[in-house]
């Protein structure tokens, strides 16, 4: 392993500062996170360094999160600083209200959807939009093609809604159908794997590894939901390239970002949107406004324009961070 196959770059070491080069301080990786210590890796070695009080001190303190840079110091570990983020997911602890970064410098979110009968449309564009905001590549992995003979008909389903998004259609056990997903990460990317419960994330998860890194369990026969297997958050790294972070199956996920538009979640809406005779149209009841225009001919589904407004509120400054939540 080396820095680079960790997913690091040059524009990652613009953040280290002349003085922290002359005092030999190293790029690590967090690869897994406990309550009082961090695992991370710096290229040739794993190992552990204590989880630092100045990161809990303040009550907006940024704490250090899987996927995560460090700029380790071995002489002065309490001189160790967490790098700027590219990119950050968050999860909502519905317990505290508040919102919680689950990973860190995610390049692809991939969002597991089983071919079965709990598939929502709402739930389905609320990923999409997830990924948006936080300025994340999406891509859509449908699962189970082998235990429902009829999965094409969940894809044509999803299909009007994916837009400039990739999807692929997968048997998570069986590896030959794993190819397409396995070059999304050719040039070291980092990759979050999310999706409700017992769609197959840590099957998934293992296949692309190797290993069985993760518990899968089968779902409850009586009603064909997901039990919850995953019991931690690791980093870890596929042999092909890339590296891959599962999470537990969690049933709320915080929209991250700030987003005025969504063009590539809702491109139709947007556009319509552009013609709209008031830049501020809330397509409610505004005159000459062009979404209700398509909504009263027909050219608009209300469930979508619907959705579409919940999540714009959601992602717009005046929501409060800790509602930011989207149900899985």
């Amino acid at each position: 392993m080396s820095l680079e196959s960790l997913g690091w770059s040059s524009l990652l070491g613009r953040h280290i500062t002349n003085d922290e080069k002359k005092l030999n301080r190293v790029p690590v990786r967090v690869i897994a996170q406990h309550r009082y210590k961090l695992v991370v890796h710096d290229g040739s070695r794993e190992f552990e360094i204590p989880a630092l009080g100045k990161w809990f001190r303040e009550k907006h303190s940024i704490q250090p999160t899987v996927g995560d840079w460090l700029l380790f110091s071995q002489q002065d570990v309490s001189g160790t600083r967490l790098l700027p983020r590219e990119t950050e997911i968050q999860r909502l602890v519905t317990a505290r209200r508040t919102a919680q970064v689950i990973a860190a410098n995610v390049d692809i979110l991939l969002t597991v959807i089983a071919c079965n009968d709990d598939f929502s449309e709402s739930k389905f564009e609320r990923y999409l939009a997830l990924a948006e905001a936080a300025g994340v590549r999406a891509h859509v992995v449908f699962s189970k093609m082998d235990l429902n003979p009829n999965y094409a008909q969940i894809v044509e389903r999803a299909n009007p809604l994916l837009f400039d998004v990739n999807c692929t259609v997968v048997n998570c056990l069986n590896v030959d159908t794993l190819g397409e997903i396995r070059e999304l990460f050719a040039t070291n990317n980092t990759g979050l794997v999310v999706g409700a419960s017992g769609v197959g994330k840590s099957t998934l998860t293992n296949s692309l590894v190797g290993e069985s890194l993760q518990k899968t369990q089968q779902t409850r026969s009586k009603d064909d939901k997901g039990r919850h297997t995953t019991s931690a958050r690791r980093l870890v790294q596929i042999p092909t390239g890339g590296l891959i972070i599962d999470v537990p199956g969690i049933r709320e996920l915080a929209l991250t970002g700030v987003a005025e538009s969504l063009p590539r979640t809702f491109p139709d809406i947007e556009t319509l949107a552009l013609k709209c005779e008031y830049r501020d149209c809330a397509h409610d009841r505004e005159p000459n406004c062009r979404v209700q225009a398509a909504l009263q001919d027909g050219n608009l589904d209300g469930r979508r324009l619907t959705n579409y407004k919940r999540i714009r509120i959601q992602l717009s400054p005046a929501f409060t961070h800790a509602s930011k939540e989207i149900e899985v």
